[in-house]
């Protein structure tokens, strides 16, 4: 067991006997489990990235032994450089689910915050608040200069097409006679910089992640950060083109996947960590708080079912959904405040 968690249960145990004893070794057990849980999707987030790195070289090979002639590389190899990007594409998505079932975790714990930003939800240098804070290397030596998070902004853009200076040739890839929007040979330089950062980036996350000390603090500001997010998740749902038919950011699925990771964290946060503590002081609280988890996450896959199943949303429907996700949130981060109150916890900024 973490040391930070064996000091909590031996303070908690002096403190307050054998009931507080057992409160205090369900969180320190609900604390190793959130880490391990963590630690076991961030290993299989850098094993995805590393096999998408590797696909991507393969790729940006069969370009350079045309030497950078993407016209010549599709008219020799064309069959090899669309299989090629079915199985890029492929592996993007498995890497990017490993990050958005950890994300409600990663995202709200503020030493790991950080990569969040790197990795998912960081803006571009040329924005005012939540830049990503790092420089992009491309194998040529470019250096670009605060480009914004990794999967959302960079590489998902660039790999399914609509990033527009990132496509070097409209091609059929699904030899069906026409080419559509997202049919193209992306540019290999920055898609092999941009996935060998990504790999670095997720390796970095699980050295910070295994020095992770867990703790009270962090659990609970976790889910009081994070939870709230949800009515931007479904504001971008909406934005995106399973909505509204436009081409948006969230192109690769829809970002209700994303949401319902996001929200599953800050619900096994709360379940396994904070749980404990709450019921300790007040069970009939903790109840309400775990209904209302409940309560979102059916409102979340309720929605993500009806949309496999082929229903349109439109604009005010969206609008209606995300509202009442939001504000089963709000009273959700209400509650949990209440249980931080009762139990001397301190919110991080």
């Amino acid at each position: 067991m973490d040391k930070t968690v064996m000091t909590l249960v031996f303070a908690a145990t002096l403190l307050g006997g054998a009931g507080n004893a057992g409160a205090a070794d369900a969180e320190a057990s609900g604390l190793a489990n959130v880490k391990q849980f963590t630690l076991e999707h961030n290993h299989q987030l850098v094993v995805q990235a590393e096999l998408l790195e590797v696909a991507v070289a393969e790729y940006a090979g069969v370009i350079a032994a045309h030497d950078g002639d993407y016209a010549a590389a599709w008219s020799v190899d064309g069959v090899r450089l669309a299989k090629q990007i079915g199985a890029i594409r492929a592996l993007w998505l498995d890497t990017s689910n490993q990050y958005e079932t950890i994300e409600g975790i990663v995202a709200g714990i503020p030493a790991t915050a950080k990569y969040d930003l790197i990795l998912d939800a960081g803006n571009p240098g040329t924005e005012q608040e939540d830049v990503a804070e790092y420089d992009l290397s491309l194998p040529d030596g470019t250096v670009l200069k605060r480009p914004g998070n990794l999967f959302h902004g960079i590489t998902e853009p660039l790999l399914w097409g609509m990033n527009e200076s990132g496509i070097k040739l409209p091609v059929d890839l699904n030899a069906d006679g026409k080419v559509t929007r997202g049919e193209m040979l992306f540019d290999a330089n920055l898609g092999l910089g941009a996935v060998q950062a990504l790999a670095h980036w997720a390796k970095m996350l699980e050295t910070d992640m295994n020095a992770w000390k867990p703790n009270r603090e962090d659990a609970f500001t976790s889910v009081v950060v994070m939870t709230p997010t949800v009515g931007d998740y479904f504001g971008e749902w909406k934005e995106s083109q399973f909505i509204s038919g436009e081409i948006g950011a969230f192109v690769a699925q829809s970002r209700l996947t994303d949401v319902q990771g996001i929200m599953n964290g800050c619900r096994k946060m709360y379940s396994e960590a904070i749980s404990p503590v709450v019921a300790a002081g007040d069970s009939d609280l903790d109840s309400r708080i775990k209904s209302g988890f409940e309560e979102l996450l059916t409102l979340v896959q309720d929605t993500q079912a009806r949309e496999a199943a082929g229903a349109k949303f439109g604009v005010e429907e969206a609008d209606a959904l995300g509202n009442e996700a939001q504000d089963i949130a709000e009273r959700i981060v209400a509650m949990v405040l209440q249980g931080a109150a009762k139990a001397g916890v301190q919110i991080r900024g």
